[in-house]
């Protein structure tokens, strides 16, 4: 190949970034299916991996903590970025939450946060600390049956169960995730990676006022908050995925 050709290539793989995309707790890449397939339907290098804990035969979803999962990002995130492009994000609920922590660590060029977990929905109505009561739940009872999928069109509800190999709902893990919040709250400030946030209003997951807070706090100068007046937690695959993936390509892309 000429050394303009190379050139060109180069120029290509600059224009275009990796993108690394991450699936929330106790889901799995099915939660951003059509998502995905948007993704590389725009012939970008996509990678979802499976994070720990959530790559077993269930019906028993196994205890992982958040730095196996951080590690597993980093690991996905480097190998991208070995081909010479940037790297942009997509993280899902508790994976938005780990992307979060990986623009503190890694040159992330984009991120697009889907439902980001920083709250529990009703939190506020429990008289304990969400992470006191989890730990005293864990010991009891760690783990939980699974509620159905978070999302308001029934067909994509029943296909979304069908996809998860889980029948509970590991205790420990949600703790751990709790605690990767406290560890994060205090570089949000510090991020600027620019950053677009999609949050559904009737999410019955995590607290959407949360997702204004972030956007006010975030450190970057390019950010944007999207919010789906009629979707709930599962945003990839609720009543309003087409405008999820439009606003995503548009980010990754513009």
């Amino acid at each position: 190949m000429s050394e303009k050709a190379h050139q060109i290539v180069n120029e290509q793989i600059g224009e275009r970034p990796a993108c690394l995309v991450l699936h929330g707790l106790g889901g799995g890449p099915y939660e951003l299916a059509p998502l995905l397939a948007a993704l590389e339907a725009e012939q970008l290098s996509v990678a979802c991996p499976v994070l720990p804990g959530h790559d077993g035969p269930g019906p028993v979803m196994p205890a992982s903590r958040w730095g196996e999962w951080s590690a597993a990002a980093e690991t996905a995130f480097d190998e991208l970025a070995a081909s010479g492009r940037k790297v942009a994000i997509v993280g899902f609920s508790t994976g938005a939450t780990v992307a979060l922590h990986l623009a503190t660590r890694r040159p992330v060029a984009r991120q697009v946060l889907l439902a980001p977990f920083l709250a529990i929905r009703y939190s506020g109505l429990i008289p304990l600390r969400p992470a006191v009561y989890l730990r005293w739940l864990a010991r009891l009872v760690p783990d939980l049956p699974r509620r159905p999928p978070a999302l308001r069109d029934p067909e994509m509800r029943g296909h979304a169960t069908e996809a998860n190999a889980y029948r509970t709902f590991s205790v420990p893990a949600a703790l751990s995730a709790l605690e990767l919040i406290e560890v994060l709250l205090p570089e949000i400030s510090r991020i600027q990676t620019p950053t677009l946030i999609i949050q559904g209003s009737r999410d019955t997951v995590v607290e959407p006022a949360h997702a204004g807070w972030l956007y006010e706090n975030l450190g970057s100068a390019d950010k944007k908050l999207v919010y789906l007046e009629h979707s709930d937690h599962l945003l990839a695959l609720d009543c309003q995925r087409d405008r999820t993936i439009s606003e995503t390509l548009a980010f990754m892309l513009g």
